[in-house]
């Protein structure tokens, strides 16, 4: 144990702590360590620390005081997480959603835990260098690295709030890190891998209209591709219609909520509430599979009214008319591309990527996608284009109209093979 006088004429504490000990007293390193203005003060800490030491030792039990150096994963689990999921951590009106605070825990508990879990608080505090190295480390590994760079800068704020720190040292190097590894990866895609091309966009409709013409393919998946490309929405806004959403007699959808992954209704992300006009055939396939829905609804009792979602299925657990699975367009997108193995990969988010951009391509200005994306501006949507508000084209609708003035359309071919197939 030494008292040393540095040369800002401060007093360095250096104290040795028994292995067995520092899991209890919250210290990472083999010493405590700790500066102070006067000897005096140094000299009283040290006395401390050495009760301390000698009452863990004889196997009391002590109580550290609020000020003491806790443990991260203390912290997080008896302190931050219940003020979390309360709530109060942040300046925002609402307690997380249950999907965020499940989310939340399963990046502390995969990526930051394991990175200062046995760190203490003080110590992380102290040693800017420590975090910097580690957290960069992670930014290299792991794309999503703005969300453990929040986290863990709330953590430091609230210990900063109830006192168990003077202050947050660590929030402007926290901000400094880069999240390399999103970077790289943006960087090494090519922009023709982020949407597909007119002729690729016109392979996965001619797959779909081929597959439900072959029986491969039921009139529900193929009307809820078809809405999601033309609105080029989230998938899980389509998830979320109810056919009182959907005006058939005025051409209209209104795009006002969403699923997330337990299959509850939620506002659509920025609580967006945006009037869509359709084209005449989403409105024709919409009112054919209105009566097929009504039909096959009848056979399990259940009738169909303006509170019934569009888009239902039969649940692995056998629940009738239970809402979509949060992967139910990817997975039947990827059934569509092993049955046509030469389709260019695609994805939900993908088709939401490709009507903004050929849709650009086409004309319409980035402020009219914008606000058919429902973004909140068009700072986001520029990440989009790579090349109640009503919107009178939806960015789907307008790159498929381009893509049917250069293919032809193929409309009233299509309603005849259908009905002739399902009278």
């Amino acid at each position: 144990m030494t008292v040393t006088k540095t040369s800002s004429n401060t007093y360095n504490l250096k104290v040795y702590i028994p292995k067995e000990i520092r899991p209890k007293m919250g210290i990472k390193g083999n010493h405590f360590v700790k500066r102070y203005k006067t000897r005096k003060e140094a000299k009283e800490a040290e006395l401390e620390i050495l009760t301390k030491i000698h009452q863990l030792e004889n196997g009391e039990d002590i109580l550290l005081p609020k000020t003491s150096d806790i443990l991260f994963s203390e912290f997080f689990n008896n302190i931050w997480w219940d003020s979390y999921k309360a709530g109060q951590t942040t300046s925002t009106t609402k307690p997380p959603t249950q999907v965020t605070i499940d989310n939340t825990e399963t990046v502390f508990r995969k990526h930051i835990l394991p990175m200062f879990g046995n760190y203490s608080i003080n110590f992380l505090n102290q040693n800017k260098q420590v975090v910097l190295n580690l957290m960069t480390a992670k930014a290299e590994e792991y794309a999503n690295f703005k969300v453990i760079r929040s986290y863990v800068n709330s953590i430091f704020d609230w210990a900063e709030e109830l006192e168990y720190i003077e202050s947050n040292r660590l929030s402007k190097t926290i901000k400094r890190i880069k999240a390399t590894k999103k970077l790289k990866l943006q960087d090494s895609k090519n922009e023709e891998d982020l949407y597909l091309s007119s002729e690729e966009l016109q392979d996965w409709f001619d797959a779909f209209r081929e597959d439900l013409e072959n029986d491969k393919l039921s009139l529900k998946d193929y009307v809820l591709f078809f809405t999601t490309f033309i609105l080029s929405d989230r998938k899980s806004e389509s998830y979320a219609l109810h056919w009182k959403n959907i005006d058939l007699a005025n051409a209209q959808i209104d795009l006002r909520h969403a699923l997330d992954k337990y299959k509850n209704v939620k506002s659509t992300k920025g609580n967006k509430k945006t009037i869509f006009s359709i084209p005449s055939y989403l409105v024709s396939l919409l009112s054919e599979w209105k009566k097929q829905q009504k039909y096959e609804l009848a056979k399990f009792g259940i009738m169909q009214t303006s509170d019934q979602l569009v888009f239902t299925y039969i649940d692995t657990k056998g629940n009738v008319n239970s809402p979509l699975h949060v992967d139910y367009l990817n997975n039947k997108m990827n059934s569509v591309k092993r049955r046509h193995p030469k389709l260019k990969h695609a994805t939900p988010h993908k088709l939401r990527h490709t009507g903004a951009t050929l849709a650009k391509k086409a004309g319409m200005s980035l402020e009219a996608i914008s606000e058919a994306l429902t973004h909140s501006d068009t700072i986001t949507t520029k990440t989009y284009v790579n090349a109640s508000n009503i919107v009178p084209l939806s960015a789907g609708q307008v790159a498929y109209q381009h893509l049917k003035n250069k293919q032809g359309n193929f409309r009233a071919n299509f309603f005849r093979k259908y009905r002739k197939k399902h009278p």
